[in-house]
């Protein structure tokens, strides 16, 4: 026994002199090199991810009104463009011609009109003329009609001048009639215009069809037509689709129901879990989707920098709470015995000076945020604790902070 006692009391000598000699620095009297950071404040959250889909809350995919072959395409395939601008055009040739048919209807109907305001004029001249006879016939037969009484002239030239005032009356109520004639042929006329102006309106509106115009502003999705195809009202011709303004739908499980409010935050999470954009639910659907059993909830989310497209599918991040808490790198954690640890570093008097030792401090763990662990009890807001070089450390054990340059990580006085 006493030749096996030897080599074991070596073995122990030399073993717990490695260990002592592990992290000393001969600057430090022996002090473990270690980081030491301060606890860091942040918020932890209850979240739930969900595959979602995104819709455009502008999108319109563009068919003709009218049939013909195409003449010409203005624009490509991705394309982005304003509202109004012209994306395709119908061959016009034929309707054009009816255009100017009707255009020329307009322009007789109007020429109709202005000859009748012309006779018109004619005619009111002409009763003038016939009314300034009427009146010298009526004088004439009042001087006569006083002559004859006073036996100065005969009876017959009374008669011829009476007879001479009956037609210029009979000319007066004749050329009215024929000037009431004319007022409602002029009517007529202006309404034969009012119609032909209609008509060339419509026909002049059906044109506009032939251009395939941008309804808004967009982005232009594929064009399946080329030129010289015939077209008709059921042609999908293209799609114009806005995406700076995106809506997610999310199909959340019906169990999650009485967590579901307005204003809920959602966050768009890439690959990496990285947060794309972030937007709040503004529609929770009244009822459930029977087959799935979920329910619709729609967020909207603002894309002017274009990095989604509609009817991408992306993973949705539905926050249900969040609360500030104390967190700690995973790092720092030491886990003895199914107890977790965390090292403190402590400012102690050693030798007449300030010196840091490492306290090892029990702690009470929540949840994990990235490659930091929540602390829910064992450590101040004021501590400063080890995040790297744990593995050598003992509870008291001496230690210097790497980072030196970090004044606030050094021995307090």
């Amino acid at each position: 026994m006493p030749r096996n006692f030897l080599p074991v009391v070596l073995a122990v000598s030399i073993s717990l002199s490695a260990c002592g000699q592990a992290g000393k620095s001969p600057q430090e009297g022996g002090a473990a090199s270690v980081k030491i950071e301060s606890l860091v404040s942040g918020t932890v959250t209850d979240s739930s991810d969900y595959v979602a889909s995104l819709q455009s809350r502008k999108s319109v995919t563009l068919q003709p009104r009218v049939d013909g072959q195409i003449l010409k395409i203005f624009v490509k395939p991705g394309d982005r463009v304003e509202a109004g601008a012209p994306l395709l055009q119908i061959d016009p040739a034929k309707q054009q011609a009816t255009v100017t048919s009707f255009s020329a209807s307009v322009l007789s109907s109007q020429a109709d009109v202005e000859n009748a305001k012309a006779t018109l004029i004619n005619l009111k001249a002409e009763r003038a003329s016939k009314e300034s006879e009427l009146l010298f016939n009526q004088k004439e037969f009042q001087r006569y009609t006083d002559l004859t009484k006073e036996g100065a002239t005969a009876q017959q030239k009374l008669d011829d001048t009476a007879n001479k005032l009956r037609t210029a009356q009979a000319d007066i109520l004749a050329i009215d009639a024929r000037i009431r004639a004319q007022v409602a042929s002029i009517d007529s006329a202006e309404t034969r215009v009012s119609r032909s102006e209609a008509d060339m309106l419509q026909q002049e509106v059906q044109l506009q069809f032939y251009t395939i115009s941008a309804p808004f502003a967009g982005v232009v999705s594929d064009i399946p037509v080329k030129v010289g195809d015939f077209v008709n009202n059921a042609t999908q011709l293209t799609k114009v689709t806005e995406n700076r303004a995106l809506e997610v739908q999310i199909a959340v499980p019906v169990e999650k129901a009485p967590q579901l409010r307005i204003g809920l935050p959602v966050e768009l999470i890439d690959g990496q879990d990285q947060k794309i954009s972030e937007g709040t639910v503004s529609f929770i659907a009244p009822n459930i989707n029977v087959q799935s059993q979920s329910i619709l909830v729609k967020a909207n989310f603002d894309n002017s920098k274009n990095t989604l497209r509609a009817d991408q599918f992306v993973r949705a991040r539905l926050i249900w709470s969040s609360k500030p808490a104390v967190l700690v790198p995973v790092s720092a954690i030491a886990r003895v015995g199914g107890q977790n640890f965390v090292f403190v570093a402590n400012t102690q008097t050693i030798k007449d000076k300030p010196s840091l030792v490492a306290k090892q401090q029990l702690v009470k763990l929540g949840r994990i945020v990235g490659n930091q662990q929540q602390v829910l009890e064992g450590l101040k807001p004021t501590d400063q604790i080890v995040v790297a070089g744990i593995l050598t450390l003992r509870d008291g054990v001496p230690i210097m902070n790497a980072s030196k340059s970090d004044p606030e990580n050094q021995p307090k006085k």
